[in-house]
């Protein structure tokens, strides 16, 4: 494979375009969002309960690359909402487990049926070998930044 020489006017043209699709794609979910009362972190938060199953909030904030007292603050919300439950560990009671309660699931695929058709309409002009392809390339960005920040 060559390796190219990457100027700064292309990898900045590339790093501002990434900025720009992020930007919009968060203000649509977003926008999306708005009817259920929900926000952002706490959407992506009933989205990882629901794959995870009980979770620490230590690790929800790994993954979501925030500090856990950023995920108190949204997780009450979401216990308020009666969409999470705390529940202690049955290993270490001093371990709190997040879980996503069945009113949470039920939002959750309210949400996700909307977030899914509206999303559809930003990729439905691509082919299923075009997606393929993009998510492939976007696979390579990501493990490329994963190996520099392990450089480093």
């Amino acid at each position: 494979m060559r390796r190219l020489e990457f100027k700064w006017e292309v990898t900045n043209s590339i790093e501002m375009q990434i900025f720009r699709i992020r930007k919009k794609l968060r203000a649509i979910v977003a926008k999306n969002l708005q009817p259920y009362g929900l926000t952002s972190p706490q959407f992506f938060i009933l989205l990882i309960l629901k794959k995870e199953g009980s979770i620490k909030s230590t690790q929800l904030a790994d993954f979501l690359t925030v500090k856990p007292s950023a995920i108190t603050v949204f997780v009450d919300k979401l216990v308020e909402m009666d969409y999470v439950k705390r529940q202690p560990s049955d290993k270490d009671r001093r371990v709190i487990n997040l879980e996503l309660k069945e009113a949470g699931e039920a939002i959750l695929g309210r949400v996700l049926a909307d977030h899914n058709k509206l999303m559809g309409k930003n990729f439905n002009s691509f082919s299923e070998d075009e997606l393929q392809d993009l998510l492939k390339k976007l696979d390579t960005i990501e493990k490329a930044a994963d190996k520099n920040l392990l450089d480093d």
